[in-house]
């Protein structure tokens, strides 16, 4: 048997770039998942904050509707889901919520870099998200009806012009923070 006394360590050097290559595929592995767990995360907390926003809607219509009815801002209170109730607190209600015609009329917030919330809730839990509500008056128009509602006096609410013959548009910014 013929031995090599070969010492150019070309095996060595081919397990060098052996390693080299496999250690950089790790480290690309490890990095695009650490990629795909921010994705997901952000994806996440963008769904959460929206359905949060989109229960600051919800919310929003029984308050201008209880508040325009009683000519003041009526302070809502909510539950959750499991029955343990919160009331907004007083403090996080802004002054264009006054008790006069022209509640929740706010001019300066036409856009959303005037966005004042008026109505702020906290979140209350690990998977919720908390939400600012701003609601703006935008302006009121008389209701186009029958001319037998003309002349027709105050007759139950919606029956005449006196009567629920005004639309009162509202605009409602609702933003979740999560």
């Amino acid at each position: 048997m013929k031995l090599y006394n070969n010492e150019k360590g070309a095996i060595l050097i081919t397990m060098l770039l052996l390693m080299v290559i496999v250690t950089l595929i790790g480290v690309i592995a490890i990095n695009t998942a650490t990629v795909d767990i921010q994705i997901t995360g952000n994806t996440k907390r963008e769904s959460i904050a929206m359905g949060a926003a989109e229960a600051g809607i919800d919310l929003s219509i029984p308050i201008i509707e209880n508040s325009v009815s009683a000519g003041e801002f009526v302070t809502p209170t909510i539950a959750d889901n499991n029955a343990t109730s919160f009331t907004i607190s007083g403090n996080t209600i802004s002054p264009d919520f006054g008790s006069n015609t022209e509640i929740f009329e706010d001019q300066s917030a036409a856009t959303l870099e005037g966005f004042v919330a008026n109505i702020s809730i906290a979140s209350f839990g690990s998977d919720s998200a908390g939400i600012n509500i701003d609601i703006d008056r935008m302006y009121s128009y008389m209701i186009p009806g029958g001319s037998i509602e003309f002349a027709a006096g105050y007759e139950g609410i919606g029956a005449g012009a006196a009567g629920g013959g005004v639309g009162i548009l509202y605009k409602i910014n609702s933003q979740g923070v999560k």
